[in-house]
This record gives C-alpha cells, structure tokens and sequence, in this order.
C-alpha cells in the first residue's frame, strides 16, 4: 500500500504575491537615461496589459507588414523595426551574448524584409 501524501497547503506569507518585479531601478545618465525616461510611461503601460499582447502585435505587424501590398507593407514593417529596435535598446545592458545577437538578428530581419519589398 503506497504511503499517503500530505495535502497540506504552505503557509501563506503577508506579501501579497505579485509576477512583476516591483523595484524601478534609477534611469542611467546621458543619452540612455533620456530614452529610458521618455519610455517609462509606454514601458509602464505594457506592463500592465497581458503578456501575450507584445508577442502577438508584433505576429500581426509582421503578417500584415509581409502580406499587405507595398504602400502599407513598408510602413507596418518599419514600425516593427522600430519597436524591436526600442526595446533591444533598453534591454540591452541587461542581455548577453547570445541575447544580444539574436536582438540584432530580428531588426536585421525586419529590415531585409523591408528592403525585399522595396526591390519586388
């Protein structure tokens, strides 16, 4: 006979249990600091939505940007690059390596992108 589990529960701690970090880190100086406190509020405003809604715009922005003609395409997939392209920039000194290059790839891929539809 196999031995039975406890299906007690753990003891509730007093802090409320949140998914986000809660510590705002001080904005660098000079140029970073500047982008990094002009995008605080756009920054804040995501945070605050669900997480499947930036994976999934960027999904549509790529699809429309590809499927579109040429005079909408180039604009939607523009805009994608812009916004990886702003948030590798403020990701940037919390990434390594790998992270880094895979950043870089995806603006690079947005922009090939655009250039294979400017040349077809």
């Amino acid at each position: 006979m196999p031995k039975s589990r406890s299906r007690r529960r753990p003891a509730q701690s007093s802090r409320p249990r949140t998914t986000r970090p809660s510590v705002v880190a001080q904005p660098a100086p000079g140029v970073r600091g500047k982008a990094e406190r002009a995008s605080a509020p756009a920054l804040l405003w995501l945070s605050s939505k669900p997480a499947f809604l930036l994976p999934l715009l960027t999904v549509v922005l790529l699809v429309v940007g590809l499927a579109a003609p040429t005079a909408v395409g180039v604009p939607v997939l523009l805009l994608l690059a812009a916004l990886v392209g702003w948030l590798s920039y403020l990701s940037w000194p919390v990434v390594q390596g790998v992270q880094r290059a895979l950043r870089l790839g995806t603006v690079g891929l947005v922009l090939a992108a655009v250039a294979g539809r400017l040349t077809a």
